[in-house]
């Protein structure tokens, strides 16, 4: 059985839409009828999901890790001009890699958490704002497991996911007096770039009983979410783990 949603007339940003989650979601918001505000930093990329329908997608080349209040102002300004406010967003920019504790590398650490954490702040501080976003907007960020079984060398991106489960209970309870929603999403390894890229343990991978996901499997939950079925959730965290939590005690 397959499950679609209408988001006809729905206007929504993407954040790291080039690949994985993020592509993916973006496209399934398309071809559910909605206008998207694809950003991300590689431009060819973003030129190549643009092309899928030129009509419905805008693209915007931003590197979420420097990006200023006015560079997000000036990206949801043009797009609301074209579109209208937007009705809620896409969090899903993020980096992986090793910080072992006796031998990390501070910048790639410091980078890990802008891009999870810091550009996720930045981009819900403009994004909720009442001049860009209509009453009842819906906002999805993506954690990851990590957070709360995060593995041996993975302090900064197991503390990044964690800071971003933390931090959508308040938000939710600022944002909830315009009607606005926000929940995290936690995926355990995901058939992405980021883990063709990097080493994950078999064990780990062995631990998700149910296998392991792809994009699509995690976007289900997402555009649910975003979703006005999901009217009464808000600031909750969602595990999409593959049986990682179960299979961790077999």
């Amino acid at each position: 059985m397959s499950v679609t949603f209408d988001f006809t007339g729905k206007n929504f940003v993407v954040v790291g839409a080039t690949s994985g989650i993020g592509k993916q979601a973006a496209i399934e918001l398309v071809d559910g009828g909605a206008n998207i505000l694809a950003i991300g930093r590689n431009i060819e990329r973003l030129d190549a999901l643009k092309n899928i329908n030129p009509q419905k997608i805008s693209a915007k080349n931003l590197d979420v890790t420097c990006a200023t209040a006015e560079d997000w102002v000036d990206a949801l300004e043009n797009f609301k001009n074209k579109f209208g406010k937007i009705d809620g967003g896409i969090y899903s920019a993020g980096i992986y890699g090793l910080t072992p504790l006796n031998s990390f590398d501070t910048e790639l650490a410091r980078k890990i958490f802008d891009t999870s954490f810091w550009g996720m702040v930045n981009f819900l501080q403009v994004a909720t704002k009442k001049i860009f976003s209509n009453a009842k907007s819906s906002f999805v960020v993506m954690s990851s497991i990590a957070a709360s079984y995060g593995s041996k060398g993975l302090f900064a991106y197991a503390a990044a996911k964690a800071a971003v489960q933390a931090a959508i209970k308040p938000f939710a309870k600022e944002i909830i007096k315009n009607g606005h929603r926000i929940n995290s999403v936690a995926p355990a390894a995901v058939q992405t770039e980021m883990l063709e890229n990097n080493f994950i343990s078999e064990d780990f991978l062995s631990r998700q009983i149910l296998g392991v996901a792809t994009p699509a499997d995690i976007t289900g939950l997402i555009l649910f979410l975003l979703s006005s079925r999901a009217d009464l959730i808000t600031g909750q965290n969602f595990f999409v783990d593959g049986g990682y939590i179960v299979g961790a005690y077999v």
